[in-house]
């Protein structure tokens, strides 16, 4: 990598020899690219960023008011350190200037007397040159090879790694929706060291991260490159210059520099502009590749789960030209993403896509991290649901295997979208793609079911719902229906209200096992109010509670009744 010249590259020219710091000493690595005299009282005019300055005092030596502001000025346009030289105007500086300079770690450099100033910006400038000749030098490298890995028609991925070469740092290349469509690490670096970045879910949440603090909102307003600092929990604070990738003035990508290794001057910055032209088409034939198929993936898989297609050897050789095989034994995992909206109101308020794209790029983003590390997850999704088909083996423990898969599922989307609420309905395993259909509707119903009979739980399998098994099947039978009508009907004839409280009645009765104290210990209530409500319900239904069938057919309506719509 090319560098700057710094102050202290110069501190070592012949010039300098017997020179030392004043103050400032932390300011040496400050960039310098030209070297003047100070000697004019209008220091407005004179001082510019990135400049070396050399003065014999004659600019402030009387003027006590310009010794108090100078390197605060000076700091604030960004000059590169001040050279004294004492002599007839300048003996010491004052404490307060010292002191001003080691605040702002705004390197002064004392010369020895004598010093001869046209010898130090001969030398110092020459010093100057010669290192912006070698970046001009590696800029035209740069676009050399740029452009030489165009022409060859590489790939995103070779795309990247040229560029992460040159650069010297990890690249990370990002779709318009800012998900991951490649990443390069420094070839030179990474061979014998540990990498500083990883592969996956680190990656994806640096992204997601990004996109988080507003950061890319920014740049999609401004459509420029720019520079970041983001704090992160593991990483600590990461440096990132992000660079838009445009066609026709609209944004199609991202490419994103970690500066894992090294501090991006402005001349690479210029070299990423290139990288971006060159990188738009690739980006281009690749995320219209990857959504073309994702999209594919995600119709068929619905089809099948839906029913729409005929379950046959057709089916089967369209999965696999879709790079799916159904040939596996599978359980449905039904996801409910509880606060979608309200989860991305709060994170993506200022997003200027529109809704349906933000939200696509939303999920797309959950199921690249699901999929990360858990690759044998079959992943769709359509509005607020993710629907995901897990492999299975066979065995007597599916449903402890089914809740090991759905932990990890949920730790992964906690660990990167802590305040997402999601809600989870598992079905039972089927040894037969044919049998999908079946459990797809098994971990809706299951889902439903689960959040009516304990809204509290958010994980649901149809293995514990017991007698609801049958009820769910049966749900669409007259005969049903006209059971719970003939038992329960009379309730639904009240207000909603009072509904509501006889129903609660009931269940914390049977909860109870017919103990009425409980039962009012349940509801909150005194046992003369528990005793008066189901006075009321046995008058209204005109039943007797003492009788054990009458019991039981109340019981089991109430069932019926959480699984109608």
């Amino acid at each position: 990598m090319y560098v700057a010249v710094r102050v202290a590259d110069l501190l070592k020219l012949p010039t300098f020899k017997l020179s030392h710091t004043l103050a400032g000493v932390r300011g040496l690595i400050r960039e310098v690219e030209y070297i003047d005299v100070l000697e004019h009282p209008d220091i407005d005019v004179l001082i510019k960023p990135r400049v070396l300055y050399l003065t014999s005092g004659f600019a402030f030596h009387e003027n006590e008011q310009l010794q108090e502001t100078l390197i605060a000025h000076m700091e604030d346009i960004g000059a590169a350190g001040l050279v004294v030289e004492p002599g007839r105007y300048l003996t010491l500086l004052s404490s307060q200037m010292i002191e001003e300079a080691n605040r702002l770690q705004f390197p002064i450099v004392e010369l020895p007397q004598g010093a001869v100033f046209a010898n130090i910006i001969r030398e110092g400038l020459e010093q100057i040159f010669l290192q912006q000749s070698a970046i001009l030098r590696r800029s035209q490298e740069i676009q050399r090879q740029l452009t030489q890995v165009a022409f060859s028609g590489a790939n995103l991925q070779k795309i990247s790694q040229t560029i992460a070469n040159l650069m010297g740092n990890t690249i990370i290349v990002a779709d318009q929706n800012f998900s991951l469509l490649s990443f390069a690490f420094w070839e030179k670096e990474h061979k014998n060291q540990k990498r500083k970045a990883y592969v996956g879910r680190t990656l994806d949440q640096y992204l997601y991260n990004l996109e988080r603090t507003g950061f890319i909102d920014k740049i999609r307003k401004t459509k420029k490159a720019d520079r970041v600092e983001v704090l992160f929990s593991k990483q600590g604070e990461q440096a990132w210059v992000v660079v838009p990738v445009l066609v026709n003035d609209e944004i199609l990508g991202y490419i994103a520099v970690l500066e894992d290794y090294h501090r991006m001057r402005e001349e690479d910055w210029g070299a990423l502009v290139q990288a971006a032209t060159v990188t738009g088409m690739a980006i281009y034939k690749q995320v219209v590749e990857e959504e073309v198929a994702r999209r594919q993936r995600n119709d068929f898989l619905f089809h099948v789960l839906e029913g729409q297609l005929p379950l046959g050897q057709e089916v089967l050789e369209q999965a696999k030209s879709l790079q799916i095989s159904l040939h596996t034994t599978w359980s449905i995992i039904q996801i409910e993403l509880v606060n979608l909206e309200e989860y991305r109101r709060r994170h993506f308020a200022d997003s200027v896509q529109e809704e349906a794209a933000s939200r696509q790029r939303d999920l797309a983003i959950l199921i690249d991290q699901l999929t990360a590390k858990q690759k044998d997850l079959l992943v769709a999704c359509k509005q607020e649901w993710i629907t995901v088909l897990c492999p299975m083996t066979v065995n007597s423990h599916a449903r402890e295997q089914a809740m090991q898969r759905v932990e990890v599922i949920k730790q992964e989307l906690q660990r990167f979208a802590p305040e997402l609420e999601i809600a989870v309905g598992v079905s039972r395993v089927c040894e037969d793609y044919r049998q999908l259909p079946l459990a797809y509707r098994e971990a809706k119903e299951t889902l439903e079911i689960g959040r009516n009979l304990d809204p509290l739980a958010r994980v649901y399998c149809f293995w514990d719902l017991g007698v609801y098994q049958i009820l769910t099947k049966l749900k669409d039978m007259p005969e049903l229906k006209e059971y719970y009508e003939a038992i329960l009907g009379r309730f639904d004839q009240l207000d909603t209200l009072t509904r509501s409280e006889f129903v609660k009645t009931l269940e914390a009765y049977f909860i109870a096992n017919g103990n009425i104290f409980k039962a009012a210990q349940i509801l909150y209530l005194h046992r003369n109010s528990m005793t008066y409500r189901l006075k009321r319900i046995q008058d209204l239904l005109g039943v007797d509670l003492d009788d054990s069938e009458v019991r039981f057919n109340l019981q089991f309506a109430l069932k019926i009744r959480k699984v109608f719509p």
